[in-house]
């Protein structure tokens, strides 16, 4: 029979897990001209033009994507002496990014996005970010204000993922012929 010992320990990282899981969830708030990163994002290439949240000060969006691969890989040769390694099937070692998402101003938005990697990297950095502006009214109330409702202005550095196509280099292809 197991007994089960109590420990303060265990009992205070449980209730701080639970308390910083529903501060996690707190923080996921609104902002202006936002797509979002769930699935309501899907198949959403730029944001909304349509201002559905109103500017109430400075937010802050604290995100993060994480990947885990299996990696499965074999290789042979067509020698008498096999000397290739033998490679076995494996889980790489995660992988993740941290997305900083900040309401600046009515209208002015930051996206800051670091590559955090425990592969061979003990150090992390910063691999895209960007300034959107959707209203200039920070410079004074409603300045280009026709302008600024059909137009979005995008400032730094961010890959946009245009589907499979974008990830692979150029495709070489032996040319199409029919045989008859």
């Amino acid at each position: 029979m197991k007994t089960i010992i109590f420990s303060w320990h265990r009992a205070g990282l449980l209730a701080m897990t639970l308390f910083l899981s529903s501060v996690g969830l707190a923080q996921q708030s609104d902002l202006q001209y936002f797509r979002p990163n769930n699935k309501d994002g899907l198949n959403v290439f730029e944001t909304s033009k349509k201002d559905t949240t109103p500017y109430s000060g400075l937010k802050v969006r604290v995100g993060g994507d994480f990947a885990i691969q299996f990696q499965g890989l074999s290789q042979s040769n067509s020698l008498q002496e096999d000397t290739l390694v033998d490679l076995a099937s494996n889980i790489n070692l995660p992988t993740a990014n941290l997305n900083l998402d900040v309401q600046l101003a009515d209208g002015f938005r930051m996206h800051l996005r670091t590559y955090l990697s425990s592969r061979n990297h003990n150090e992390s950095w910063v691999k895209g970010g960007y300034i959107q502006l959707d209203k200039l009214d920070f410079i004074y109330e409603g300045f280009l204000e026709e302008f600024m409702n059909i137009a979005t202005i995008r400032v730094g550095m961010d890959e946009i993922n245009y589907g499979d196509t974008h990830f692979e280099g150029p495709i070489m292809r032996e040319p199409f012929t029919i045989h008859s």
